[in-house]
């Protein structure tokens, strides 16, 4: 630990001077320390300085719109996606109205707008969390495409995701996660493209129950779509 609160400690401090001489000014309200790890055993937390206060370490961070926890589960952030899609479906039925709402192609289209950009939003992020996690927003999905249908609670789930051309939520995942390799393949100066085309796979050769990387996701979702 100490190792690595040392690498830090000099990356702060070149950022903080870097600051200084380009009149910027980091927030130590909004600057915190999450140490991802995933050990069960007590283990010390790192201790960081900015401008010489002491950052405070969280188990969960909110950055760019994503809640990322300590253990790398995404487990807060579906929950606070799900919230977030409920408390648009309540408008959504309410223009879903019976007798004077919108028709089917109207409340698609705010479907897609109001709810489906939202589930989009950092899927090649949290598309990594367990299937079992994943599964908490499949509710919401199936029950917007019911209210554009006006269907029965027993209608197929299959049938109105053919008529409203709509994959599932996990085919979705792996067809933007899909988008972004191939545009990421195209740029080849691009931080991270090197970590994702070559992904460290012996790292997960001894630990298959481990959750892989987005370069080796991506590679087992080529080899299906091939097969």
């Amino acid at each position: 630990m100490h190792i690595a609160e040392r690498k830090l400690e000099l990356v702060l401090n070149k950022l903080t001077k870097w600051a200084d001489c380009n009149g910027f000014k980091f927030s130590k309200d909004k600057t915190y320390v999450v140490q991802f790890c995933n050990q069960r055993k007590l283990h010390p937390e790192p201790s960081l300085f900015l401008n010489n206060h002491l950052l405070p370490v969280v188990n969960e961070v909110k950055f760019l719109g994503l809640y990322f926890y300590n253990k790398l589960s995404f487990l807060p952030h579906i929950k606070y996606l799900k919230t977030k899609c409920l408390k648009a479906m309540n408008l959504f039925k309410i223009i879903a109205h019976q007798t004077w709402g919108a028709d089917q192609s109207t409340l698609l289209t705010l479907y897609r707008t109001l709810i489906r950009s939202k589930l989009d939003y950092g899927a090649i992020v949290y598309g990594s969390a367990r299937k079992s996690y994943l599964k908490i927003l499949e509710p919401v999905a199936n029950q917007a495409l019911r209210i554009c249908f006006g269907a029965y609670r027993t209608s197929p789930l299959s049938s109105l995701q053919v008529l409203a051309h709509e994959p599932p939520l996990e085919l979705r995942r792996e067809q933007l996660s899909l988008q972004n390799c191939t545009k990421l393949k195209s740029n080849t100066l691009n931080p991270t493209h090197k970590t994702v085309f070559q992904p460290l796979s012996s790292l997960y050769c001894n630990k298959p129950n481990a959750i892989s990387s987005f370069g080796l996701r991506i590679i087992v979702c080529k080899l299906v779509y091939l097969l």
